[in-house]
């Protein structure tokens, strides 16, 4: 067994290494999400409260991976740059003429856009920064113990440079650090930071839930029923989590043919185009959710008895029948509009006239761009209602018990912990390939070059 297991350690020993790479980022990111901003005290824990203004710093901290519920130096996490790059993606699908030329000019115009995303943080950052401070110490959540000397002044400076820098500085090293485990580790840094966040409060949403139903309470009557309640609870958590995958995983197969390949192929040898039920994946609801927060920033900074503040809590607060209703359009939206930029018919029509690849039945060009983009729709259309009905199902609960939306049954940090797991696994399983596929080539080279 040993054997077997040094073997395997040898064969995929660059897997390994990149896979342990990423925990341990992810590890020491965790742990900076347990060091408080220094001089800061949190009076009470976020996830107890269910109100409004609270469901704005959840979203934060859930975007971003961070923990503002310890308010720590990673609070915000990477949740400025979503922002920062959502609006950038935008604003490039033909609203700045020089931004989509960038989108289109290739590996030379994605660095310039990324560059732009990385200079656009900083400003996301300081603002959600000082929403962030304002908010949480008008709600008498946090307090500030640092004070320099007698004069005013010291408080001044904590609160309007010390802690935002702290703050965007923590930003920046997250940033750095998904960095590393894109380029060094597996997966997606910035979804895995995501991811970490995510899942390192799973744990703790089950036993906060399980205290809620169950409580302090000693009658065995109460008790049983508490915990009948959590089983259903925990039954439910798992069946959304596979009608999750499902809808992830699912597939219509577009049969495609070369130009000289015959009529038709049978069983395994039939080529097909695959498109997802839901090919944009957990990308609208992130988009949604961050111009919410965006919105909800503006609004936490500005006076807050000014009419936008008003607007902004009565109308976009996810605990609102409004706020509900405009976020799930917009999931809905984005939806749509994001399958197309990842699908592209358009290119992907000029690639099959291209390369002499054909849809039998529809004719190369406009015909084909039209076929795919009608059939993405269809399948878009069952997407967008799939993402849309499990984002708004904590805070329909909410609406309807006094269980917090953060402790509900699935919603947007589901959608991601499940998306990024499915993506994360695929590219593990493909380094796997590509590794094996490398070790058999240099093999067989090995072996040709002792023959001759």
């Amino acid at each position: 067994m040993f054997t077997t297991t040094r073997e395997l350690i040898k064969k995929y020993k660059e897997v390994i290494i990149r896979i342990l790479f990423t925990i341990f980022i992810l590890f020491i990111f965790r742990v900076g999400a347990f060091i408080t901003v220094p001089g800061v005290t949190l009076n009470e824990d976020l996830s107890s409260s269910n109100s409004s203004g609270i469901e704005f710093f959840n979203l934060i901290s859930m975007l971003g991976g961070g923990a503002i519920s310890r308010f720590s130096v990673f609070a915000l996490g990477v949740s400025p740059y979503i922002t920062a790059s959502i609006i950038v993606q935008l604003l490039s699908t033909d609203v700045v003429p020089t931004l989509t030329r960038w989108a289109k000019s290739g590996e030379k115009g994605k660095k310039k856009l990324e560059l732009m995303n990385r200079v656009l943080t900083v400003p996301f950052a300081i603002m959600q920064g000082f929403a962030t401070i304002f908010g949480l110490q008008s709600q008498h959540i946090i307090s500030v113990d640092w004070s320099s000397g007698s004069g005013a002044a010291g408080p001044e400076v904590f609160y309007y440079v010390l802690i935002p820098a702290i703050l965007l500085a923590g930003t920046m090293l997250s940033l750095w650090m998904a960095d590393q485990i894109t380029n060094r580790g597996i997966g997606n840094g910035i979804s895995l930071i995501i991811f970490g966040g995510i899942a390192a409060n799973l744990p703790f949403n089950l036993a906060s839930t399980f205290k809620y139903w169950v409580g302090p309470d000693t009658n065995n009557g109460v008790i049983f029923q508490g915990a009948l309640k959590f089983a259903l609870y925990f039954a439910a958590f798992l069946l959304i989590i596979l009608v999750v995958v499902f809808f992830s995983e699912s597939e219509r197969h577009l049969p495609i043919q070369q130009t000289g390949s015959g009529l038709t192929l049978k069983g395994d040898k039939s080529s097909y185009l695959p498109l997802k039920v839901n090919s944009a994946g957990v990308i609208p609801v992130i988009f949604s959710s961050a111009l919410i927060t965006a919105t909800m920033t503006v609004a936490q900074i500005v006076d807050q008895n000014s009419g936008f503040a008003n607007f902004a809590r009565n109308y976009l607060s996810l605990q609102s029948w409004p706020g509900i209703s405009i976020f799930a359009i917009m999931t809905i939206m984005f939806t749509f509009l994001y399958a197309q930029v990842q699908i592209n018919p358009e290119q992907m029509a000029k690639n099959f006239q291209k390369s002499g690849t054909y849809i039998p039945g529809v004719q190369p060009g406009k015909e084909t761009e039209i076929y795919i983009k009608r059939m993405l729709n269809r399948l878009s259309t069952i997407g967008s209602f799939f993402l849309t009905a499990v984002a708004v199902t904590p805070f329909l609960i909410s609406k309807f018990t006094n269980l917090p939306s953060s402790l509900a049954v699935g919603g947007t940090g589901l959608i991601i912990m499940v998306g990024v797991a499915l993506d994360t696994t695929k590219q593990i399983k493909g380094r796997i390939t590509q590794h094996s596929f490398l070790n058999y080539k240099e093999n067989k080279d090995v072996k040709e070059h002792l023959w001759s």
